[in-house]
């Protein structure tokens, strides 16, 4: 995958340069190509420290490692990983799946339950979280308030977790689940940790909002800014300076080796998305959109969503195609409701990363459970999606009274 990305980040930059000099274009518009997608590329290289303080004070690894006290028990082990997946990923993103499959890796659960706890654990974040680029791109875009969209997104995102809950879980039978050479043990501090996630995670958005509210900044700068002062702040009221030296060591190499693909993905996608805007496909995607919007809410949803996931089949990824959309629309001049847009295309992020094998949340996911793509999402996973989905359809006309 690391030699296609790479191939496909090549393909990106070299044909976004030749369109953007075809166009006459040089200087200031390769500049703003380049510069595109600068803020969210800061919150996907910032993101990361914000585990620092959970990893020192021991915080996951116990967490975690209490699972295996219901090895024997398939349906709370799903419950027990598909919940601490909810809390983790938030603040960790893709993170979150790494971590969580690092523990339980050694302890031998079937590989479909497994992918249906990461799905259910993991998606419903991508609606309402900041720190992923689905939801900082597209209220960036639109110019709505985080403290406008959060409860739109929560609020779907519970709904999905509870129908989650019922098609997802594996039946109430016991089966011995076994149990590796060197597998962690069950904390006494688990609960205390459990806690001290929650307070931690619903501390950073309490956070967030209330600097929006005073401060007046974009989201995508306070996500930036919290990313940094988290862990500075635990350094100086634990002492910690000790590990500063050692933790950046482990961020660096973590950011040239770990994060290389992204990154080259985010700088070349600016400039092929930049360059894409200025073509006669544009018209043809303005034309869709009009026409959309004129004739119904669901069918402007199912244009985004048929659009967003069918390219991200074939490996254009939606921070090329999102932000097309979003662009094409409000440069349109079509007036519009923003909060139904912007879960319209959060939506259509969350599902076509899920479901597209070229996609790093479903190929983590299928390698975690050594499955292909296809079987992972649509065969294990496929009734889920298609509720959710249906779920969605009627949602915006709700979210659209407001």
């Amino acid at each position: 995958m690391e030699i296609k990305g790479r191939l496909f980040t090549l393909f990106l930059f070299t044909t976004g340069m030749i369109i953007h000099f075809i166009n006459g274009n040089r200087g200031l518009q390769l500049f703003e190509g380049i510069t595109q997608n600068l803020p969210l590329l800061a919150i996907l290289i910032l993101a990361p420290l914000l585990s620092i303080p959970l990893r020192r004070e021991g915080i996951i690894d116990t967490i975690v490692s209490g699972l295996s006290n219901n090895k024997n028990d398939e349906r709370k082990t799903f419950y027990s990983m598909s919940s601490f997946m909810m809390l983790l990923a938030p603040i960790l993103n893709m993170g979150a799946i790494r971590i969580v499959h690092d523990f339980v890796k050694d302890v031998k659960i079937e590989p479909k339950m497994l992918s249906r706890s990461y799905y259910l654990g993991f998606t419903p974040a991508v609606l309402w979280s900041p720190f992923f680029a689905s939801v900082g791109i597209v209220i960036y875009l639109l110019e709505v308030k985080y403290m406008s969209y959060i409860l739109v997104g929560i609020t779907f995102s519970l709904m999905q977790a509870v129908v989650g809950l019922f098609l997802l879980r594996p039946k109430a039978t016991t089966h011995t689940l076994l149990q590796e050479p060197g597998q962690l043990k069950p904390d006494e501090n688990g609960l205390k940790n459990i806690f001290f996630l929650i307070v931690f995670v619903l501390g950073l958005i309490l956070l967030l909002i209330s600097m929006e509210s005073l401060l007046h900044k974009p989201m995508l700068l306070l996500v930036s800014f919290i990313c940094v002062l988290v862990p500075f702040v635990w350094v100086v009221l634990r002492n910690k300076w000790a590990v500063v030296r050692e933790e950046y060591l482990h961020y660096k190499d973590r950011l040239l080796i770990g994060s290389r693909m992204e990154i080259s993905l985010f700088l070349s996608a600016g400039i092929f998305g930049n360059a894409i805007a200025n073509t006669p496909f544009i018209n043809v995607l303005k034309s869709a959109i009009e026409w959309s919007v004129n004739e119904s809410l669901a069918v402007l949803f199912l244009f985004i969503l048929l659009f967003v996931t069918g390219v991200a089949m074939i490996g254009v990824h939606q921070i090329i195609s999102i932000p097309l959309i979003l662009l094409t629309l409000i440069e349109s001049g079509i007036p519009f409701n923003p909060l139904p847009i912007a879960f319209m295309c959060i939506f259509s992020w969350m599902l076509s990363a899920a479901i597209s094998p070229l996609n790093a949340m479903n190929i983590i996911i299928s390698q975690n459970v050594k499955k292909d793509g296809f079987t992972v999402a649509f065969k294990w996973n496929g009734l889920y999606f298609l509720v959710i989905t249906l779920m969605a359809f009627g949602y915006i006309y709700i979210i659209d009274m407001f």
